[in-house]
């Protein structure tokens, strides 16, 4: 009977308390319906679309799901993330010394021979570019050449403004030379700060294609500048990779990358008349990155280049793209195409079954929801998910009506709950009269 009365109870808060998680839904701007297989049950997995990002908070905390009767869906937000593993070696630095030409050579002796793929040459001064060579060599004495000619360089004194990053074919030599020519203007030979190694290794995470369709292209010529303009017609997207296709030969330059969402926006005009106005200034350009490219043949035949251009990952990026070529003394490059990928965001979710269900997005004053399901699943790997699509965004209709308060579960399922009190006062009351009578006859014996 405590069994009886205990089950009928919990039935009951669950019934009343399920409504909380209904949504109003209209504070969502927009809405998009989740095509699901034929499959049933278990976990679906969904790709956000370039829509949703561009209709979205920039955090993404306003997606909501909601099913056929109006209640959330608890669902995990995840981003595939590329695998670095990178380990650094700390090589004895011998045989500081400077040629005939002001170059500086430092010789690297890591003790052993060692895998290693890439490197770090730091250098004094500011706003260079001077030319690397790296050779290897197991018993320092005959050297074979791993990379020609690379360069290291910096704008301005700023950390940020120099790159000294150089990729070397795999190798597993015992000794790296280094040599750092100076350039045409500079009289004495440069300063080899210090020298990092790595042994790099890369799993990317699946990228998709964006389109970059070509706005503008200008040169200024009294700065040496070369500037293109990009519209990736949705904003916030997570792109991942700007590919650059160049025609020429051999070159090595300095990349910014800005973005804006609009070209102008409106500022209100103080006026006496207490009339609202307004005038158009021009949008301010914001930075994403900044990196260099660079294609050339070394001695024995072999073409190195760099032509991509990373994102930070969590880095946001705008609708429009302004990428600025420094061409120092060089003649403008022929920049052909530029394409761009992103690492697009999932959603996990478990509908119970249901295959109808919304996504909705676009409220400003949404915030993250938490749920369940968010500490269940660490690694996705794990996860056995079926697929679904997106379909377009729509308009919600729902948008910006009066909030109508969603009705009690008590008035609108009246019967079932007099039903449920009903069989409650029943059982108490059986439970009642067998303890009266189990009482009175502990009173007859006695």
């Amino acid at each position: 009977m405590k069994k009886l009365i205990l089950y009928i109870t919990i039935i009951l808060f669950v019934a009343i308390t399920s409504n909380a998680l209904a949504i109003d839904l209209t504070k969502w701007k927009y809405c998009s319906e989740i095509i699901f297989d034929d499959q049933k049950g278990g976990y679906t997995e969904v790709d956000i679309t370039p829509e949703v990002y561009d209709a979205a908070k920039l955090d993404l905390s306003d997606i909501r799901i909601i099913d056929s009767d109006n209640q959330q869906v608890p669902y995990l937000l995840a981003k595939p993330k590329d695998i670095t593993k990178k380990q650094k070696y700390t090589p004895n630095v011998i045989n500081r010394s400077t040629d005939n030409k002001n170059s500086s050579l430092a010789t690297l002796d890591f003790g052993r021979q060692i895998i290693k793929n890439s490197i770090e040459v730091e250098t004094g001064g500011s706003n260079f570019r001077r030319a690397v060579k790296v050779e290897g060599s197991n018993d320092n004495i005959t050297f074979f050449t791993l990379i020609e000619q690379a360069f290291v360089f910096a704008i301005d004194n700023k950390e940020k403004s120099r790159f000294n990053n150089i990729d070397l074919p795999t190798n597993d030599y015992r000794y790296l030379r280094i040599t750092v020519e100076p350039m045409a203007a500079e009289q004495e030979s440069p300063v080899i700060k210090e020298v990092r190694v790595f042994k790099c290794e890369k799993k990317l995470a699946e990228r998709a294609p964006v389109e970059m369709l070509y706005v503008n292209h200008t040169e200024e010529e009294k700065k040496n500048l070369s500037i293109y303009e990009y519209d990736l017609t949705f904003r916030n997207l997570p792109i991942s990779d700007i590919q650059l296709s160049i025609a020429d030969e051999s070159f090595y330059r300095h990349i910014t990358v800005e973005g804006r969402n609009a070209s102008t926006r409106k500022v209100k005009i103080d006026s006496e008349d207490n009339r609202e106005r307004f005038r158009e200034v021009e949008e301010s350009w914001k930075s994403i990155t900044s990196d260099t490219i660079y294609r050339y043949t070394s001695a024995e035949g072999k073409q190195h280049e760099k032509t991509a251009l990373s994102i930070p990952s969590g880095k946001q990026v705008y609708r429009y793209l302004k990428i600025t070529v420094t061409n120092y003394d060089d003649r403008p490059l022929k920049l052909e195409t530029v394409s761009a990928k992103m690492v697009t965001h999932l959603i996990v979710l478990d509908a119970g079954g249901n295959l109808e269900a919304r996504l909705y997005v676009g409220s400003e004053s949404a915030r993250r929801p938490k749920y369940d399901i968010t500490y269940k699943w660490h690694n996705l790997s794990e996860v056995q998910e079926t697929l679904a699509t997106l379909g377009p965004i729509t308009e919600n209709p729902l948008y910006g009506k009066v909030e109508q308060k969603p009705q009690p579960w008590t008035e609108k399922h009246k019967i079932l709950l007099l039903i449920i009190m009903a069989v409650v006062v029943l059982a108490l009351g059986g439970f009642i009269l067998k303890s009266f009578k189990s009482i009175q006859s502990n009173q007859t014996s006695n």
